[in-house]
């Protein structure tokens, strides 16, 4: 089994008989779902492709083939991670490509949403199916900044969604800079120390 199908396969045993309460960061919580389109065959996925000098990598196209596109941490208010479905990930990226789109300085694929912002995949990275596999081409952007704001995640789409999951649809990649807000706490305070500490801290 790869490491894209062992991750959905632990994911769809969590959530298979009931929701589940998942946590993010400042106190967003809810009960959960995902869903997961049906698959598409290795044909129905070049059919769709243009002819140019871009290859879908192998292991996007390798989740296409289990599922086209899916609804993880689905909650009553909010669709926390989106992938796409192969022919609307096509038509709204050729959108965003027009002449004053977002994506009109890049080549990139919109493959899904995670809470607010774009998943990318940066198409130069993505000139051999074989060898992107391997290559760090997911990048992120909320859609209402320029590109000279994306973030690239340095990860290929395996990696990201194994990431995602595990952060529950968080940004996982801001982990790292929220040590300087995080609040150190004594072994000896109490709950309601605790709790008077962090009313001083939303004060400031």
């Amino acid at each position: 089994m790869k490491p894209i199908e062992r991750t959905l396969t632990l994911l769809k045993q969590m959530f298979k008989d009931e929701p589940r309460f998942i946590m993010g960061r400042y106190g967003r919580n809810g009960w959960a779902t995902c869903s997961f389109n049906k698959p598409l065959t290795s044909q129905e996925i070049e059919s769709c492709l243009p002819e140019d000098n871009f290859s879908l990598p192998k292991d996007y196209k390798h989740f296409l083939t289990l599922h086209d596109g899916c609804g993880l941490f689905r909650t009553e208010s909010d669709l926390i991670l989106e992938l796409f479905p192969l022919k609307e990930m096509l038509e709204m990226s050729e959108e965003h490509h027009s002449e004053d789109g977002l994506l009109s300085e890049g080549n990139f694929w919109i493959i899904g949403q995670i809470d607010e912002d774009w998943i990318l995949i940066d198409k130069n990275q993505c000139t051999d199916a074989e060898g992107s596999f391997k290559k760090p081409y997911i990048t992120v952007v909320h859609p209402s900044d320029g590109l000279d704001m994306a973030v690239p995640l340095n990860l290929n789409f395996e990696c990201f969604l194994e990431r995602a999951i595990i952060a529950q649809g968080d940004y996982f990649w801001e982990w790292s800079e929220d040590l300087e807000m995080t609040v150190i706490y004594d072994d000896t305070l109490t709950y309601e120390e605790v709790d008077e500490i962090l009313y001083l801290e939303d004060k400031k």
